[in-house]
């Protein structure tokens, strides 16, 4: 005995092989679109005579509730199988027209005479290793990495920073102003904004562009990278900053680098440094290296302690609280490191230039 009748099944498979054939005529229809969609009205009547609430399973479904429970059990099996059957088919057909609807939407006519292989692998620019390289060496320092904003105000970039209006300072680092605000000169003015925020301790680095009206010459641009990097808690001292640059310069120059301190002077660090590696193209051995100038030494950066007057605009207690902060020129560090002559090869999309460090 069988609930399901020859007709239903006759039915469906005459309905499921009418769409097979009509997606076998797809690639030669003369509208491709308009041909799926007819085969996916086809798919969608086929659904609702057999698999709706009012279609054909459903209705077998309901008659089961007349019979003994053997009956129902055999004949609910074969109902299920049959509903199986239906829905695999369906599912099949349906992944076939998604595929053939992805093919129109993407397919293009490749001219097979065109050698399309590459030989050349993309890459990063070197001044994305160089970001990567320093981040992930102050991250073993146990600095937190932060983003910053590169369209500022005058208070986070000068003021907060103890840059007055008035400040010869504004000078060296004029800008260019927009209609509201300016872009920023340095990655300082996220120190400010992270301390109005949190409170100590905190360690942190923030890297990315800034902008200074500079001339455009070998060592000197108006657009550059820069990471800065500070800490702050209780009982910070200036030996704690010598330790942590140590650190830095023999895990990104290696353990024989020698560093080497000079007096400075910058308006948001009091005392302030610049501090010097020993260079690592003639290893202070030659009189006339040309890296160095023949002084054995290659600046790479300006740091000090935190100015107070900085910790008390952003509601620090300065005689509970201390740090220090530091700031390099990426794409300087980057010239020492790989030994780039000139800043502009950055910015010149040069690709045999950039293939150096692929």
């Amino acid at each position: 005995m069988s609930i399901i009748k020859d007709d239903y099944k006759e039915s469906f498979w005459k309905i499921a092989s009418e769409i097979e054939k009509e997606i076998e005529k797809i690639e030669n229809a003369k509208n491709v679109k308009e041909k799926i969609n007819e085969i996916k009205k086809k798919i969608e009547t086929l659904k609702s005579g057999f698999l709706s609430k009012k279609g054909i399973i459903a209705s077998l479904l309901n008659q089961l509730s007349k019979l003994d429970q053997q009956q129902r059990k055999e004949l609910g099996k074969e109902i299920n199988e049959f509903k199986q059957e239906i829905e695999s088919f369906v599912k099949s057909i349906t992944e076939k027209i998604e595929e053939k609807e992805k093919e129109l939407k993407y397919y293009t006519n490749l001219d097979l005479s065109v050698n399309y292989t590459f030989k050349e692998k993309g890459h990063f620019h070197i001044l994305t290793i160089v970001q990567e390289e320093l981040m992930n060496v102050f991250a073993e320092l146990g600095f937190e990495i932060i983003d910053g904003i590169e369209i500022e105000d005058e208070y986070h970039n000068f003021e907060a920073l103890n840059i007055p209006s008035d400040h010869p300072a504004r000078d060296m680092w004029d800008t260019f102003y927009l209609q509201n605000g300016i872009l920023r000169t340095h990655t300082s003015n996220m120190q400010i904004r992270i301390l109005e925020k949190r409170k100590p301790p905190i360690k942190a680095i923030s890297i990315g562009k800034c902008y200074r009206r500079d001339n455009m010459d070998a060592t000197h641009s108006f657009q550059f990278h820069q990471l800065e990097g500070f800490s702050i808690d209780e009982g910070i001292s200036f030996l704690d900053l010598i330790r942590t640059l140590y650190k830095f310069v023999g895990k990104y120059f290696g353990v024989n680098s020698k560093v080497n301190f000079v007096p400075s002077y910058f308006p948001f660090t009091e005392p302030s440094a610049e501090m010097s590696v020993s260079c690592f193209a003639c290893n202070q051995q030659n009189s006339q290296c040309s890296v160095c100038k023949g002084t054995g030494w290659i600046e790479i950066l300006g740091c000090g302690m935190i100015n107070p007057v900085v910790l008390r605009n952003v509601g620090i207690d300065y005689e509970k609280f201390s740090g220090f902060a530091f700031g390099m020129g990426i794409e300087r560090i980057a010239m020492l490191k790989y030994k780039i002559p000139d800043i502009r090869m950055f910015f010149e999309n040069y690709l045999e230039f950039n293939s150096l460090w692929g």
